[in-house]
């Protein structure tokens, strides 16, 4: 089971549980298939939870329990008070069947927090799962265009959100041309060998990691720069030695603790500091306020889309660039940033795949300790609990995707 809370963006009204069928795939970022996908409004009308499951896991007597209950507490914990649940198959999902029973306990199981509108969403066409009427619900559904050529698919491809076929294609990270590929594992190389013949000198040590923080610093400013300039990010193209430099110095812990810390606004200073390998509580102070920033629900921030942005075309380059032995921190990293903006499907597709390399790949492990719990970063948890304060009252009928 997979899960997503909406980062910031664009204001899309959707108003309708057909406005949220069409809004699906844009919030995904692929079309699902197979799988049932739970949309859950708070009181604001926001969307905080956004999560989709195998349909194998649910038809599963056990799995299907653990997705209910995983999924039932998680829209209790963000303050969901509506839920449009589409079950996405060509499969039959007649009354007891084993893939209705499993629907019908995860409808049952949200009824208990929230107004639940259970649809089906098949390969020709959508419907209410138990819509008896003609008028609403004509034989076969309707026609899956009204989802597709609609308002609000017309307002997120104007807001620059595409659709992948797959959850494979939206999840991809492109290898890059083997020309490309062998310089940056030349300069990879290259980099390994210099912070391995000084090893044995400290400065020499905390030069090359301030080296290797300042090669991150030069391939995200190139990347912002192009972003900028309105480039889309798969069209971003950086140096190739320089993200083999990047890669080799992301291998060094130190290194790659500054570059996340780089990411966390006002921790600029105590990235340096990281990479320089100063010592002292104060360091370690001000490393434990910045990560809180990320987890800690009293003080938990939104990433900032100017920073991360140009950081994810950063760390995907390095991926599709460099050899598999180097793929593991910057896929790890892509992981963490994807959980923090809230889209828990990447994040796990992005440490399953840190894993495959390195299965002992120490922050990818803990990563996805997280993700297996469910847990949500620190801004969403301030939100949620915030929301619960309030005690807004039922949500308003014209729900806002943020």
């Amino acid at each position: 089971m997979t899960s997503a809370t909406l980062p910031s963006g664009p204001t899309i009204r959707l108003r309708s549980a057909r406005d949220v069928l069409a809004a699906v795939p844009y919030l995904l970022g692929y079309r699902p298939a197979e799988c049932v996908v739970v949309a859950g409004a708070d009181a604001d009308g926001r969307l905080p939870l956004l999560a989709r499951s195998s349909l194998d896991d649910l038809c599963e007597p056990d799995d299907g329990e653990r997705v209910v209950r995983t999924l039932v507490a998680r829209a209790s914990d963000v303050g969901v008070r509506r839920a449009v649940v589409a079950v996405c198959t060509a499969r039959t999902v007649s009354p007891g069947t084993p893939l209705r029973r499993g629907v019908d306990l995860l409808v049952a199981g949200l009824d208990a927090v929230a107004d639940t509108d259970p649809w089906l969403v098949t390969p020709d066409g959508y419907l209410g799962l138990d819509c008896a009427d003609p008028l609403c619900c004509p034989p076969g559904g309707r026609p899956l265009d009204d989802l597709t050529t609609g308002e609000v698919s017309a307002a997120f491809v104007l807001s620059g959100r595409a659709v992948a076929p797959t959850e494979a294609d939206a999840f991809r990270i492109w290898r890059a041309p083997d020309a490309a590929r062998t310089l940056a594992a030349r300069a990879a190389g290259r980099w390994e060998r210099a912070g391995t013949q000084g090893a044995a000198d400290a400065d020499a040590v905390r030069r090359w990691r301030r080296e290797g923080l300042a090669a991150w610093q030069e391939a995200r400013r190139h990347a912002a720069t192009e972003l900028r300039a309105g480039e889309a990010p798969h069209a971003v193209r950086l140096p190739p030695p320089l993200l083999g430099r990047v890669a080799a110095a992301l291998a060094d812990t130190a290194v790659r603790d500054a570059v996340l810390l780089t990411l966390v606004p006002g921790a600029s200073e105590v990235a340096r500091r990281t990479a320089a390998g100063e010592p002292g509580d104060e360091v370690a102070a001000a490393t434990a306020d910045a990560i809180a920033r990320v987890v800690d629900p009293r003080v938990g921030l939104h990433p900032e889309e100017e920073t991360v942005a140009p950081a994810r075309v950063v760390l995907e380059a390095v991926a599709g660039h460099v050899p598999r032995r180097l793929q593991a921190p910057a896929l790890t990293l892509l992981g963490l940033l994807a959980w923090w903006r809230g889209d828990g499907g990447l994040a796990g597709h992005r440490v399953q795949a840190a894993l495959a390399l390195d299965p002992g790949y120490r922050l990818a492990v803990l990563l996805r300790s997280v993700l297996t719990a469910a847990l949500p970063p620190g801004w969403v948890r301030r939100v949620a609990a915030r929301a619960g304060d309030e005690d807004a009252g039922p949500p308003t009928p014209d729900p806002g995707v943020g």
